[in-house]
């Protein structure tokens, strides 16, 4: 019974004490916000931003604190939010790093945090600079962002800074009716603002509406490279089946997913041809490319060069990587004088050097044909042919033979043919004194 009564007593007295600390809570005039976060009550997914001030009113010249604290009952690791203030009533001084900002707009942002938390606790610091009221209050939308990265729905009260002379030790008021900012409105563009790709054909031209899309390469590529932009920067773009491309049909898709999730699918349908079907469109335009004549003319003080495509002769002052066997000059084409290299041993060669600017932009060494009038990359392979039929020495391993050198290789053949004549003349004479050794031994 004694025992039982020593229970009775410990419970009475730890319920009152809860009572106590209680009625205490209720009368130090807590906001009732502030109780619904601390106590769980809080809806799931929302969060509320609470600026106060335990300062009394303040006067000009005077330098005060406001406390910005971000609350929610469920976890979350980002805080993004904008703060507006009468500037020319108070001024901000400092805030720590994640206030950034001045004349009467703040800039919180508490962002790429890795560790989900129920409050975040901001110190903002003014001056007063003249008598009157500023409001203290959030301006546009609020992020708050949950660990799955979706945001808050985020509600905020408002401060009454005033300004003036002090009576009574009156503290800031503040709203007690949090004020709702709205929440942001993600972006739906989903369109593609630019699409090319390295095919020789894609049809029909390009455009952001149109999601479907035929091209051709021929058998040497096995993969299409593609490049694009989105008309907004916050779209995320993805590119698939571009790679490891067979002979045939292959599907290449280029997805843009909005800000807001929507996603729109182009579809490209690449056909790779074979060797055969790649052989016979390259022949079918070398027939028709036969037409074509060449030309040279000046525009805009550049000498521009045309056949099948357009080239642009450009200055070898500064080129240092010369072929061997070929020296610089110049020669006229056209009636224009162009910058060229020829062979150093034959100034008249049919065949020539050029540096020029080619179609895909890029400058190198062409080899020009005097007399088919016609152009390609210089590779070198043509050029150890000429010198091998002028029979001239480049430097390139072609080797030139003269009469000198034909006798002089008769004569070492003869000499090694007499020498192999004489090594087997001494061989035999050597058998046949064995021979005659072995029988006088026999001989009895």
């Amino acid at each position: 019974m004694r025992d039982l009564r020593k229970s009775f007593f410990r419970a009475a007295v730890i319920l009152s004490a809860a009572l106590i600390l209680q009625a205490a809570w209720i009368l130090s005039g807590a906001p009732a916000e502030a109780v619904r976060a601390e106590t769980g009550d809080a809806e799931t997914g929302s969060a509320v931003i609470r600026f106060s001030a335990a300062a009394p009113q303040v006067k000009k010249g005077e330098e005060f604190t406001v406390v910005c604290q971000v609350t929610s009952s469920t976890p979350f690791l980002d805080a993004e939010f904008t703060v507006g203030y009468d500037s020319s009533i108070i001024e901000f001084v400092r805030g720590g790093r994640k206030v950034t900002g001045t004349g009467g707009v703040l800039k919180i942002a508490s962002t790429g945090n890795e560790t989900a938390v129920t409050k975040k606790t901001f110190s903002l610091q003014f001056v007063a600079v003249k008598k009157g009221t500023s409001l203290i209050a959030v301006q546009g939308a609020s992020r708050i962002t949950g660990e799955d990265g979706m945001g808050f729905s985020v509600s905020s009260n408002q401060l009454a800074v005033t300004v003036g002379k002090k009576k009574g030790g009156q503290a800031p008021q503040e709203t007690k009716a949090p004020v709702v900012t709205p929440e942001p409105v993600l972006s739906s563009n989903n369109r593609l603002k630019s699409l090319k790709t390295t095919a020789f054909e894609m049809t029909p031209e390009f455009s952001g509406d149109v999601t479907e899309y035929t091209a051709s390469v021929d058998c040497r590529a096995d993969i299409l490279y593609v490049t694009f932009a989105a008309e907004d920067e916050k779209a995320r773009v993805e590119l698939s089946g571009n790679e490891n491309l067979k002979a045939g049909q292959n599907e290449v898709q280029v997805i843009v997913t909005a800000e807001n999730g929507d996603r729109r699918r182009y579809n490209i349908l690449v056909t790779r041809e074979t060797e055969e079907e790649t052989r016979q469109r390259e022949n079918e335009e070398n027939v028709g490319s036969k037409d074509i004549s060449f030309s040279i003319s000046r525009k805009n003080g550049r000498i521009i060069l045309k056949n099948a495509y357009e080239f642009e002769v450009q200055d070898v002052s500064g080129l240092t990587n010369i072929p061997a066997g070929y020296v610089q000059s110049n020669i006229e084409l056209g009636g224009i004088t162009v910058p060229a290299f020829t062979m150093e041993n034959d100034l008249d060669n049919n065949y020539l050097l050029l540096y020029l600017k080619g179609p895909a932009g890029k400058s190198g060494i062409y080899q020009y044909d005097r007399q088919e009038q016609t152009m390609q990359r210089y590779t070198g392979s043509m050029t150890e042919r000429v010198n091998k039929s002028a029979g001239e020495d480049t430097g390139a391993g072609v080797l030139s033979l003269t009469p000198n050198h034909v006798l002089l290789a008769i004569i070492v053949g003869l000499v090694i043919l007499l020498l192999c004549m004489l090594i087997a003349m001494l061989k035999m004479a050597m058998r046949k004194k064995e021979e005659k050794n072995r029988k006088d031994y026999l001989d009895f």
